[in-house]
């Protein structure tokens, strides 16, 4: 084939040729990625990593894999935190050198709400990195988000999509003391500046505002103004006096001598804002200040920097002043526990004094959530995750509080990749449920058509009926919080059934289960315990009255049973003393629980002397005597026991008291209300 040797050197000779050019291509291209991302151009970044990937990665494994970090590095920043997942993924399992790409592979896990997988790279990071503080925050990050979201609060959480575009709406803050406006930052197409972000692609930041009617009703949002509080830059967290005479706004330039954001304040004139004057905390150009929060009294102003003295990578600071016309003084770091080595941000002054803000550096639910804290004489408290549904396993920020309520907005990209949101919350109403199932304390069977009463110490009484599968049930609109009931059970036949509980420990919704188990009223009589009498004597000791006040309470429990109470003696002695002596004891019950306020037409006295010897229907031990179930302790058996000891024994068990229901009809007479007339 003489085309082929011809065809040889000249491949020979253009093979180099067309390699070399090739790694010039490879090298432009990956010179162009490395500025990009220097410059914070991350989605042209990606495009360009992308590229050079496919070229090197059969080539070169190691550079490969760094691509691929850098790669999700880009969407890290980015905020697509899916695709950061499986980039970060693909890095560690190709061995990436650094073990900070297993962390940040955790961190993707977390806001993508994958906590075991989270935990588990966690501690590989830990294993690694012993000494490194995100790894062990991690690891209580993961475990605190498990625990939170089986038990969310009970604010119910929304998107605004009135408020919301496609590009990024954020920081919400009510621009009157009425709450009636509401201004944010956005960077949606109306907003003024020409130019984009280059980190994001969006255009630069605006304030909007949107007005609420009578009806409540809100208006689409426009323009705060094209100036002077808009500009070409980024504006952003707004936070008004109480008045809504003066907004406090962070304001991010680009020019050469101030690569950071600072504070601006701009004072409202009639329907205008006047020009914003910056409020001079730093002269420091590398150093960032910005998430203004003032006071509601306008003598503490907090924000968010960066600078000398930080905890962390942001850090939330202070500056006060003695009145609301003074300069303000010397930056003071709030410090723990409120700072962390992570970012504080986004500061809020509620109305009781307390702060609300936001922290990647506090175990969380992923991202930033949502934490409170107080100031008391011994300084901040503990920061309080608000938890799920306020807090996600997004980024979540920015809250904002109607006055005088648990309602307000916030801002969150728990909803689309790469954008942040407006939502709204508002702390559903606690609703409380008292419930359960009645059953035969004999069999464990429910039972239908029971009586359930619901007794309040607000003096409030409900009434239910159990159903064919026994339950009953008094909702929300019935049980009411900080509430003590108690549950009085009755069905014909049975004795009546109590319970108690409570709604005071609740703070949430929640639904409280009380059974209730009631005893069948029997045709035997019931044995009274520890009733004991002197020798020849009928009188009531004091110090066996005790043993009567569960009848006392039954008797209460059950206003419409009559019950025969009877007194039985031992086998000694005449039938006519016998009888008589028992009559008078059984009389003396009934006095008692006559002073008890117990109605003497519902009690009967009976003295059946030894007339009616004891059947043990359960086997007894006393004192080594057992006596079995069916035993009749009548005169010849005991008198057939082996000695005076066991024979004894068997006389105490004859002396004894029992009551018996002997109706269920007595109907309590009812209340004179007559009053008598006034006489002189």
């Amino acid at each position: 084939m003489p085309w082929l040797n011809r065809l040889l050197p000249i491949l020979f000779f253009l093979l180099p040729a067309l390699l070399q050019e090739g790694a010039l291509s490879q090298s432009r291209r990956l010179e162009r990625a490395e500025q990009a991302f220097e410059l914070h151009q991350y989605e042209e970044a990606i495009d360009h990593y992308r590229r050079a990937y496919n070229r090197v990665r059969r080539q070169d494994r190691r550079e490969a894999t760094r691509i691929i970090y850098q790669i999700a590095l880009c969407y890290k920043y980015t905020n697509n935190h899916r695709m950061a997942e499986a980039w970060f993924n693909r890095a560690v399992r190709g061995n990436y050198p650094d073990p900070v790409a297993i962390l940040y592979l955790a961190d993707a896990m977390m806001i993508n709400g994958k906590y075991e997988e989270a935990l588990e790279q966690y501690r590989q990071y830990i294993e690694r990195e012993p000494d490194d503080w995100r790894g062990h925050r991690g690891v209580e990050s993961a475990e605190l988000a498990m625990r939170l979201i089986e038990e969310p609060d009970d604010y119910e959480v929304e998107t605004v999509r009135l408020f919301n575009s496609r590009a990024d709406d954020f920081t919400p803050a009510f621009a009157d003391h009425n709450a009636t406006s509401l201004l944010f930052a956005s960077s949606r197409d109306d907003a003024v500046g020409r130019e984009t972000d280059p980190w994001t692609g969006n255009k630069h930041t605006s304030f909007f505002i949107s007005f609420q009617d009578r009806s409540g009703d809100w208006s689409r949002p426009g323009l705060l103004d094209e100036g002077p509080v808009n500009t070409e830059y980024n504006e952003g967290a707004p936070s008004l006096n109480a008045s809504a005479t003066e907004m406090y706004f962070t304001r991010c330039t680009r020019a050469e001598s101030d690569m950071g954001c600072r504070i601006y304040r701009a004072r409202r004139e009639g329907a205008n804002w006047t020009n914003p004057q910056e409020i001079p905390i730093t002269n420091d150009s590398l150093v960032t200040v910005g998430h203004p929060a003032i006071s509601p009294d306008e003598l503490e102003l907090y924000f968010v920097s960066n600078m000398d003295g930080s905890i962390g990578e942001r850090d939330i600071w202070v500056v006060r002043r003695d009145g609301p016309n003074s300069d303000f003084g010397r930056p003071e770091n709030l410090g723990e526990p409120v700072n962390t080595k992570g970012s504080e941000m986004f500061p809020y002054v509620h109305e009781d004094g307390s702060i609300y803000f936001a922290s990647d550096g506090h175990p969380g639910l992923g991202g930033l959530d949502i934490f409170r804290s107080q100031l008391t004489p011994d300084g901040w408290t503990e920061p309080e995750n608000l938890g799920p549904p306020i807090n996600s396993s997004a980024d979540d920020f920015g809250i904002v509080f109607r006055p005088g309520l648990e309602q307000g907005y916030f801002s969150s990209n728990r909803g689309r990749v790469g954008n942040y949101d407006i939502y709204s919350f508002y702390l559903a109403p606690v609703e409380l449920i008292i419930s359960g199932t009645v059953f035969d304390d004999s069999t464990r069977t429910e039972l239908a058509g029971a009586t359930v009463q619901l007794l309040g110490s607000d003096g409030s009484l409900r009434q239910a009926e159990t159903g064919s599968d026994g339950r009953y049930v008094f909702d929300h609109t019935l049980v009411r919080e900080n509430t003590d009931y108690d549950i009085l059970v009755n069905k014909t036949g049975y004795f009546s059934g109590r319970e108690n509980t409570s709604t005071s420990p609740y703070e949430r919704s929640h639904e409280i289960i009380v059974d209730v188990s009631i005893a069948p009223i029997p045709v035997t009589a019931i044995e009274l315990p520890e009733i004991l009498y002197e020798f020849d004597s009928w009188e009531l000791q004091t110090q066996f009255q005790d043993s009567l006040n569960g009848l006392v309470q039954t008797m209460r429990d059950n206003p419409n049973i009559v019950i025969e109470l009877a007194s039985h003696t031992d086998s000694r002695g005449t039938h006519e003393y016998n009888d008589n002596l028992s009559l008078l004891r059984a009389s003396a019950v009934v006095d008692y629980l006559a002073d008890q306020g117990i109605d003497r037409e519902r009690l009967e006295a009976a003295g059946y002397g030894k007339r009616r010897p004891r059947i043990i229907e359960s086997r007894i031990e006393r004192n080594g005597v057992v006596f079995e179930p069916g035993t009749v302790l009548s005169e010849e058996y005991i008198n057939s026991l082996e000695d005076e000891e066991q024979q004894e024994i068997a006389h105490q068990l004859n002396r004894r008291t029992e009551f018996r229901v002997i109706r269920e009809d007595y109907e309590p007479p009812e209340e004179d209300d007559d009053i008598e007339p006034e006489t002189d």
